[in-house]
């Protein structure tokens, strides 16, 4: 009988996250459909304050899952020399632009956590979906660490912790963003 459970949650799973490639967190059970929102302003590449269509509130979204290159308690673990780097070509004022661009003149899904949706500063903690005409919708979290504009945290648990990490794992292998001072010596020992 466990073996038929086990089976069947392994199903489960599978169709969950095939059912929506590169965003599971739409068919889990752990976070919720908020609203659809447009960006009002980019305060930091993983802060956006948004204007709710529901309700026209003005809310305040921190990205889950994602570490800005400017926060000095998450960046402080990371060399010397790719800490110059993100300060030289101001990786941050990079990554806050890109997201401008991407967001301009869409109107956004924000996803939240079913429980404990706020940080300590009451922000919400959410991700953003930038819906696409053309195909699969833009996970905007997942985007910037892929594009080297932003680094996995580890402090508030979500579901897409694995997948951001592996993103994260290719963006410094192939040198992108923040990553763009990584030595060669440290890009190949990723490969190991």
């Amino acid at each position: 009988m466990s073996q038929v459970c086990r089976l069947l949650g392994l199903a489960v799973f599978l169709v969950c996250v095939s059912s929506t490639p590169g965003l599971p967190l739409i068919d889990s059970p752990r976070y919720a459909f908020l609203d659809r929102a447009r960006v009002v302003h980019v305060v930091a590449p993983n802060l956006l304050k948004l204007k709710l269509l529901r309700d026209d509130s003005v809310v305040t979204v921190r990205l889950l899952g994602v570490g800005s290159p400017r926060n000095r308690d998450r960046i402080r673990h990371l060399r010397p020399e790719v800490l110059g780097y993100i300060a030289r070509e101001n990786i941050w004022e990079a990554a806050r632009e890109y997201v401008e661009s991407v967001t301009k003149g869409e109107i956004v899904e924000v996803y939240t956590r079913a429980w404990d949706r706020y940080d300590e500063k009451h922000r919400l903690l959410g991700y953003i979906v930038v819906p696409s005409g053309s195909g699969e919708p833009l996970d905007l979290n997942g985007n910037l660490i892929e594009k080297g504009l932003g680094f996995v945290t580890r402090d508030y648990v979500h579901v897409t912790f694995v997948r951001y990490r592996d993103l994260e794992e290719e963006a410094k292998r192939n040198r992108r963003g923040l990553w763009g001072a990584l030595s060669l010596e440290r890009v190949s020992s990723l490969a190991k």
